[in-house]
């Protein structure tokens, strides 16, 4: 299920400091962690983003980079494999482990301090793989030119599950946002493969149901640092 949405300008304020990947999660990095290949595009190649993951996958994915780094593990998980299930266990503020980005921090890191439609540019082919250009196929990561702050493929090749439940977004000041604390939609950014140029902007908002396995939906993730 994807979903595009009205988007409403606000001011957020986040106070943590944060590291996010500088790619999205890749078919050999997630095999290597979690033991077995959900992605559809399996000819892409290793080096290509993994898709077909559910928001839970995403978040025990994360636990997994935790438990091998000795650090809080951020989710609670039972189950395995595609049948896992997740919930948040702590603040993504304060939990020190792996985990996904909030809305507001891959909003943050996207523009990294730019005001551009994509992320890294207003050329959408630049920086994006979309329905124009895809080949109706992810590609491998980093092709093509990151932005500012040295990320790539924020805007296209998959959409990327976010922390949030997903909920209408007010016009309010907000410090730290992280959604509601339920919800049956977790917020999903970035535009894929077979997105249109307006879900490549960095300010679309999608959700996604959080056990779709589509292979337009893959993550990165992230962690606080301070």
């Amino acid at each position: 299920e994807l979903c595009e949405q009205d988007e409403v300008a606000h001011e957020v304020t986040l106070t943590r400091s944060f590291l996010i990947a500088e790619t999205e999660v890749t078919q050999a990095q997630f095999e290597g962690a979690m033991g077995y290949a959900p992605s559809e595009f399996t000819e892409c190649g290793q080096d290509c983003p993994v898709e077909s993951v559910s928001w839970h996958e995403a978040a025990a994915y994360s636990n997994a980079l935790s438990v091998e780094a000795g650090l809080s593990e951020c989710y609670v998980c039972s189950g395995d494999g595609v049948d896992v299930q997740c919930e948040v266990a702590l603040n993504p503020y304060t939990c020190e482990g792996f985990r996904l980005p909030t809305e507001a921090e891959w909003e943050d890191a996207a523009r990294c301090g730019e005001d551009l439609l994509f992320a890294g540019s207003n050329e959408l082919s630049e920086v994006t793989w979309h329905d124009g250009n895809s080949g109706a196929t992810t590609h491998t990561v980093a092709q093509k030119t990151p932005n500012a702050c040295g990320l790539y493929d924020m805007s296209g090749n998959v959409f990327e599950w976010t922390q949030d439940w997903y909920a209408d977004v007010s016009a309010e000041s907000v410090t730290d946002p992280a959604g509601p604390r339920t919800g049956y939609a977790r917020v999903n950014k970035g535009g894929g493969w077979g997105s249109v140029g307006g879900y490549e902007r960095i300010s679309s908002r999608h959700k996604g149901g959080v056990d779709s396995h589509t292979s337009s939906f893959g993550f990165r993730v992230g962690r606080t640092v301070e």
